[in-house]
């Protein structure tokens, strides 16, 4: 397809979560752990005038709804600033710190002053009826093999609730995740990029984020949003993309859906898993947006701001240089680890262990991957710490590189064993040189006359996973010689 000439345009909003101890107005920790709610509150939500005397068409719509909405509380993970029972507390400063790392590293204006804003959103997910944000950066750009990607601007803003469930008349919602603070970044509009390109632009700016060490990963911490337009239609925004990986496909699928109708609506659509959209509103105006009442405009420290750019973590691009260079890694395996969930750890483990970073970095961006598609093996429940006993262990010389997959795995299986347990019930404890000598000479002595490589393989059906494969072959040359 030929995007050019389709006119396509498109703009990222990207959300990262970041790891701070607290929440953005109020000290609850973010570490949304707490399973069981100690209370249940009820509220109906209505949308009021903007400043402009005019209410937001997508307030309005959701209001035509008529939902009832619950809220499950929680002991240590929400307050009464979530219920909306009592004013926010001061702005948590580690946040800020983290918020404006990222708009720096982003090439952003810091603006002298941040005013907070609430943004009118009565879908239920806040159970104010707002989400407070404020712009922390502006007019940046990142690099783009050469050309200056725009970011428009980088903001601080709480996270919303997320949803537990929801019928007709009614949508339930936790509320340990709200105000947990997140960072958004905007792009300017993305003209004359094919929708592959479009994700490689995500990944950076995701990569930039992760390279403070101060965002969070997994499963809900990422999400972004797509705005997707072509020649003579409307812009629609796309929410939701879970995975970095899907951004080209769900604009693929958003483009093909637009061609396809008469008449392009403005209206705000769902990303699915596959990568299809559903309607969910119609597009939210500028009516929507006004200042918070209860903490006055925050001005920025200049010494603040001069401290933080000294410590600017390492950019990506240095990074990729410094691990082609000094861990000789390839280009492609460089680009996959960077672009990984598993960064950080991979980092730790090679500087902690010592151990091959090719040898870690293929098991983070290849064997988890080949584990999770081929053989259906639920990779997100190991814990950076089994990873670390692990290397530990191949460093060691306790456990072979070739036995790491089904050592992987018999941990998913059992959470609570040790991996050196696993390790010793699989079988594949590391075999000494006499060992392996005695097993060679013995499948020699059995398999007089045939092939080296038959002889190889009835030796590695027993050895597999306990000697290096090139150990084997050396031995088998030698005898036969």
């Amino acid at each position: 397809m030929d995007y050019k000439k389709l006119g396509l345009k498109c703009g990222l909003e990207i959300h990262r979560q970041l790891d701070t101890k607290s929440k953005l107005f109020c000290g609850c920790t973010t570490k949304m752990m707490e399973k069981k709610p100690v209370l249940i509150i009820k509220r109906k939500q209505h949308p009021v005038l903007s400043e402009l005397s005019e209410i937001d068409v997508a307030a309005q719509y959701e209001y035509l709804k008529d939902k009832t909405f619950h809220y499950q509380v929680f002991n240590n993970e929400s307050c009464l600033v979530e219920t909306d029972s009592e004013p926010i507390h001061p702005l948590n400063q580690e946040a800020l710190e983290i918020a404006l790392q990222i708009a720096l590293l982003m090439n952003c204006r810091i603006p002298e002053e941040l005013h907070i804003m609430r943004k009118n959103l009565i879908d239920g997910s806040d159970v104010s009826g707002f989400q407070r944000t404020l712009i922390v950066g502006l007019n940046g750009y990142i690099e783009y093999y050469g050309k200056k990607v725009k970011i428009t601007h980088v903001a601080l803003e709480e996270d919303a609730a997320s949803i537990v469930g929801e019928d007709e008349k009614n949508k339930t919602y936790k509320l340990n995740r709200l105000g947990v603070p997140l960072v958004e970044i905007g792009t300017g509009l993305l003209i004359g990029y094919t929708p592959e390109e479009i994700q490689e632009i995500a990944y950076l700016i995701g990569m930039t984020c992760r390279s403070t060490e101060k965002v969070k990963r997994g499963i809900g911490t990422v999400r972004q949003d797509v705005n997707v337009s072509i020649k003579n239609g409307a812009r629609v925004e796309v929410k939701g993309v879970q995975e970095l990986g899907l951004i080209s496909k769900v604009i693929q699928l958003e483009v093909q859906r637009q061609m396809s109708v008469p008449r392009v609506k403005k209206e705000v659509r769902a990303a699915n898993l596959d990568g299809t959209t559903k309607f969910t509103r119609p597009l939210p105006g500028a009516a929507r947006m006004y200042p918070e009442t209860d903490i006055p405009p925050i001005p920025i420290d200049k010494k603040m701001i001069q401290r933080i750019k000294k410590h600017l973590p390492e950019s990506w691009i240095k990074k990729m240089k410094r691990f082609e260079k000094k861990l000789n890694l390839s280009e492609e395996l460089t680009k996959q680890i960077i672009r990984s969930d598993y960064l950080d750890l991979f980092e730790k483990i090679v500087k902690k262990y010592r151990v091959n970073p090719s040898v870690v970095a293929n098991v983070f961006v290849s064997t988890l991957k080949d584990l999770k598609k081929r053989e259906n093996v639920r990779v997100e429940k190991l814990e950076d710490k089994d990873f670390e006993e692990l290397f530990n262990l191949l460093k060691e010389r306790k456990v072979m590189k070739e036995a790491i997959p089904e050592v992987l795995k018999y941990k998913v299986e059992h959470p609570d064993e040790p991996v050196i347990v696993g390790v010793k019930k699989l079988g594949l404890e590391v075999i000494s040189d006499d060992e392996l000598m005695r097993i060679v000479k013995e499948v020699i002595k059995k398999n007089k006359g045939q092939l080296e490589g038959k002889i190889i393989g009835f030796i590695m059906s027993r050895v597999r996973g306990r000697v290096k494969s090139e150990n084997v072959v050396r031995i088998v040359k030698r005898l036969l010689k």
